[in-house]
């Protein structure tokens, strides 16, 4: 292997890594907080990718300029979303009762919203070019847009670092991930901590849903694909560790492009699933997750 293949295999790894740990920190927090698996969670980021794609081609709104919106009906869609579906269950306080019936509901909102999605933007695959001029780095070239990508996911997961470990409503989001029944009783507002994990999640997927329309295109029924992602780096990483998402989003990363580049890409999904096996065998908790 020369250096111009390494450094592209490297550029490549680490723009499929930062996505995955993206990706992988709304669905791990929002688990990790309130026990609830939101099988939903990749069509949030479908959702993500079609408003980004919309408001592109119609107003030519450029990507990174759309984020701030994405943000916005985001958050605006959780609320409702919480309220008025998983509130009920958060209410009950058994952790069996919230894991079963979460996944029931979420997976009828998931088939609810590839449904309306379809009818909106119909079930054809769909793409737009931003950035797609190629610029050399050495012996390396890469598109504009991916490079674009890797910068804005670097920001957004260090935004995203500092909110969940050097800010007063991170520490306490952490408190609750690790002993709920301990931060109630301290006085800790759980409805309030419960909430804010919804919205975050929710965000967190809708601008993966931008990043990830920038370099691939959208449809309805892809969502499921970025769930599964999401719930193997999750456990490979280690529920309740946000650095764990990005240790496993990198790893991920790169095994997926250096077996797409050595193997083929018809093999990468064995292997990743032949990893997380092996993980939850010989470490059930994940590599940084607690024991």
């Amino acid at each position: 292997m020369n250096l111009s293949i390494f450094f592209y295999i490297l550029i490549s790894a680490v723009q499929v890594g930062l996505i995955n740990a993206l990706v992988s920190l709304g669905f791990n927090l929002l688990y990790s907080s309130t026990r609830i698996i939101n099988v939903a969670y990749g069509e949030f980021i479908v959702l993500g990718g079609y408003t980004t794609l919309w408001l592109y081609t119609l107003y030519c709104i450029p990507p990174p300029l759309s984020l701030p919106i994405v943000i916005i009906l985001s958050a605006a869609i959780s609320l409702p979303i919480y309220f008025l579906l998983f509130e009920p269950i958060l209410k009950t306080r058994n952790v069996e009762y919230i894991e079963v019936w979460g996944v029931i509901v979420a997976f009828g909102l998931s088939i609810i919203m590839q449904g309306l999605m379809t009818v909106a933007w119909s079930a054809q695959s769909r793409a737009y070019s931003y950035l797609e001029e190629v610029v050399s780095i050495g012996q390396v070239t890469v598109t504009l847009n991916r490079l674009v990508v890797i910068a804005i996911a670097a920001v957004l997961i260090l935004i995203l670092y500092y909110l969940l470990f050097k800010t007063d409503l991170g520490i306490s989001m952490r408190s609750v991930i690790q002993d709920p029944a301990l931060a109630e009783t301290l006085g800790l507002n759980i409805r309030f901590i419960f909430i804010l994990s919804f919205v975050i999640s929710f965000v967190i997927a809708g601008m993966a849903g931008v990043l990830l329309s920038m370099i691939s295109e959208v449809s309805p029924f892809v969502g499921t694909t970025y769930m599964i992602m999401a719930f193997v780096i999750t456990v490979v990483g280690g529920i309740g560790n946000p650095i764990g998402s990005l240790a496993g989003g990198l790893i991920l990363g790169f095994l997926d492009v250096l077996i797409g580049y050595t193997v083929g890409p018809g093999l990468n999904l064995f292997i990743v699933y032949t990893l997380l096996v092996i993980i939850l065998i010989t470490r059930p908790s994940g590599l940084l997750g607690r024991r």
